[in-house]
């Protein structure tokens, strides 16, 4: 193993810096990762943007990624061991974290963003947060990992029940999984709105009822296949003022919408049809030990499709690539990251 890695920096708004830098030596409490596939996710391209409040430059970014065990100086997990992370870097004594809401730590910070993350060869990881995995599931697959994760916890925390008819607005990495997990729970139908042509097609292979907003209303189209009634649960997966809009609207009378999509700017929200029906609504932030654990049972279960979102696999060389990819969002859904290629 040599002292140096090839690792891809983000130094400032839209500069992706590629160099050979020094190799993390794992200290007593930490675990080095070689790193096999690391995503890009909304987060990473609000930090290659320079909106992220937190991100300071120079960064390695990524905090969902796979990988196996370089070293251990501990001597619980033997090298080669295949691992994924549970980012989450919490403080252990805020109120949420004495509470048992430690995911929403009042200081809560991520691996990929409060300190170097996986756009890397390898990645000295807090031993806390490597979590083994199967050997049956790939590592490709393990990358998708910690977004499937924020699906479960969305559908977990929902009001969804067996027979249901639900609704995903957004069918981006995190949307296309959320309809799969809600599928899996017992939904009887799944609506699934879109604009991204890549993503509209991704949503039909998977036998989703797809909604091109394009085209469509997706409130109209999903009022007329229900009575006039809405359903019982949205999921609203994009973030967007629009859809954000429409899941109010979608909802039916003492419905619930899973707010899991996060806003990039400001939204307004208007309320009168959401008093008037009681509708509730549940932010999702991250997810729960629980529910990393519960998603990789399901993915080395190969009981959802963790190959059809993936649509570009890329070396380091072809990070800023990948972001501008991702960003665009027409021709992507989740773009994976491969260090070693």
């Amino acid at each position: 193993m040599t002292d140096t890695m090839r690792a891809a920096l983000w130094t400032g708004p839209e500069q992706i810096e590629y160099a050979d830098v020094e190799r993390p030596t794992p200290a007593a409490n930490q675990v080095l990762i070689k790193v096999a596939y690391a995503g890009i996710c909304g987060t990473d391209l609000t930090i290659y943007l320079g909106k992220h409040t937190r991100a300071r430059a120079p960064l390695v970014m990524s905090h969902e990624f796979s990988g196996t065990v370089a070293e251990d100086p501990s001597g619980a997990l033997p090298v080669g061991t295949p691992v994924v992370v549970n980012p989450l870097l919490m403080c252990g004594h805020c109120y949420a974290c004495r509470n048992g809401l430690s995911h929403i730590c009042s200081t809560l910070g991520l691996v990929g963003i409060d300190r170097d993350g996986g756009f890397a060869e390898y990645v000295a990881a807090p031993a806390h947060t490597v979590r083994p995995i199967p050997t049956s599931l790939s590592l490709q697959r393990a990358a998708l990992v910690e977004p499937l994760a924020v699906a479960v916890h969305a559908v977990s925390v929902s009001d969804l029940r067996v027979g249901d008819t639900t609704a995903v607005l957004g069918a981006g990495p995190v949307g296309i999984l959320v309809a799969q997990i809600a599928r899996l729970a017992g939904a009887l139908r799944v609506f699934v709105s879109e604009v991204s042509p890549k993503r509209l097609a991704i949503a039909r292979e998977l036998g989703f009822s797809v909604i091109d907003a394009t085209r469509a209303d997706p409130v109209d189209e999903i009022l007329a296949a229900t009575d006039g009634e809405g359903v019982p649960v949205v999921f609203e997966s994009a973030g967007s003022q629009t859809t954000i809009f429409q899941a109010g609207r979608i909802a039916r009378l003492g419905g619930q919408i899973l707010q899991v999509g996060m806003p990039k700017t400001a939204v307004t929200i208007d309320m009168t049809p959401v008093m008037f029906r009681e509708v509730r609504s549940k932010p999702i932030r991250v997810y729960r030990e629980q529910d990393v654990q519960r998603a990789i049972a399901i993915a080395a279960g190969g009981r959802v499709d963790l190959d059809r979102p993936v649509t570009h696999i890329l070396p380091i060389a072809e990070l800023a690539k990948g972001l501008e990819l991702a960003h665009a969002a027409s021709d992507a859904c989740k773009v994976l990251i491969a260090p070693a290629v």
